[in-house]
């Protein structure tokens, strides 16, 4: 960072907790995750989707643990760009880390606000999805341009209107007075891996939670715990979730349909679809917000290390958030809104991320061998890095070559 070279300069604000991290690595995971993809899941893995999901959060965990070790380590809001950077110390290499989670961050968002624009089509079919993404994109671009305080806990209360949902949508699964016979279990290998690869972007979010180590207190020991909590808890929510969608909404249905847990509550007696497609909306409103927070914090990171033109690395002192980098995350993500599909943004958006993967867990495999650490809270045995890896690689490997 520029600190020492600007004493002058208005610095980010640490002003977040233990919680509200928790619940905004929760929120854009769940988000992002089973209001939207449940059902893509399906089409490929079947009744075996619960597996799918499974297999991607045991997939994604060692590389959790590895970002708990690095974000302790260098509690920075260039994140991924700054660990990359202190392992190999290439520029180039670091800065092109850096652009790839802002990628990541800003095609996620887009195909998030396209899926809860599909929701809010439902409830206002006055709405058209392209523009419903647009108002979406414009509102939250506005709220992330408040100090991250404000802006974060505002994602946190949607987060706990989206645990709501979910409860809304066990519930409603349970509550299934209609039978009718699902296709029959098959333990299918290669169908559930290739399930597991997209539902790897149901777990974005717990990466993002690093970009905002500037603005929380005591962030290595905050941050680390925000990770492992984030991902367990969503785990076990999506492994529920796809088991309760697989039972109750026949396969050729759930494949195919853009709200999936809104058909599992219209189907059962005690569901009312106006209030889901409500919840709905916030739930999947609220990714929006958090990869918004999450790529103006990158930006402003790699600004700061004198990655990207100086100017971008300014806080606005009336707030002390990056406005600058805020408004620019919110015009590209409004390019994009009104034109691409949530099937091919999530499909790249999976293999964009999973090359972050590897490029992180080998900077903490290479960290380990040159500079060991023993005054950090979480220390990732050595192997956890190199299973990252592994794991990483071959969901890519299997898409690539399926």
């Amino acid at each position: 960072m520029n600190e020492a070279t600007e004493p002058g300069k208005v610095r980010l604000k640490r002003s977040l907790g233990l919680v509200v991290l928790t619940l905004y690595g929760i929120g854009i995971i769940v988000g992002a995750g089973i209001y939207v993809l449940v059902g893509q899941v399906a089409g490929v893995a079947g009744t075996a989707a619960p597996l799918s999901f499974l297999l991607a959060g045991l997939l994604a965990a060692p590389t959790g643990l590895s970002y708990a070790e690095l974000v302790a380590r260098h509690p920075e809001a260039a994140g991924q760009a700054a660990y990359v950077h202190s392992a190999f110390n290439i520029q180039f290499v670091s800065r092109a880390i850096g652009f790839a989670v802002a990628t990541v961050g800003i095609l996620a968002a887009a195909s998030v606000a396209r899926g809860c624009a599909a929701y809010l089509t439902d409830l206002v079919p006055a709405i058209p999805i392209p523009a419903g993404s647009a108002m979406l994109v414009i509102l939250f671009t506005l709220v992330a341009c408040l100090g991250a305080l404000q802006s974060v806990t505002t994602a946190a209360v949607m987060t706990v209107i989206e645990l709501g949902g979910l409860a809304y949508v066990i519930a409603a699964g349970l509550y299934q007075p209609v039978e009718f016979t699902q296709v029959a279990f098959e333990f299918q290998p290669m169908a559930i891996a290739g399930g597991a690869f997209i539902a790897m972007f149901a777990f974005l979010g717990f990466e993002t939670i690093v970009n905002m180590a500037e603005e929380t207190h005591q962030p290595g020991i905050t941050m680390p715990r925000a990770i492992l909590l984030a991902l367990t808890v969503t785990t076990i929510l999506y492994v529920v979730v796809a088991y309760i969608a697989t039972q109750v909404i026949p396969m050729d249905v759930l494949a195919n349909s853009p709200t999936p847990l809104m058909d599992v509550v219209a189907s059962s007696p005690i569901g009312n679809a106006t209030l889901f497609g409500i919840i709905a909306v916030t739930a999947t409103a609220n990714g929006v917000l958090i990869e918004i927070l999450m790529v103006s914090r990158m930006l402003y990171g790699m600004a700061d290390r004198g990655w990207l033109p100086h100017q971008l690395a300014h806080v606005w002192p009336r707030t002390q958030a990056p406005v600058r980098t805020t408004l620019i995350t919110g015009g590209i993500l409004l390019a994009l809104v009104v034109s691409f599909d949530i099937r091919a943004l999530a499909a790249s958006t999976s293999n964009v991320l999973l090359v972050i993967f590897i490029g992180t867990n080998l900077a903490l495999m290479r960290l380990h061998h040159t500079q060991p650490r023993d005054d950090i809270m979480i220390r990732a045995p050595r192997w956890v890095p190199a299973l990252g890896v592994a794991g990483s690689a071959g969901l890519l490997a299997a898409q690539l070559f399926s």
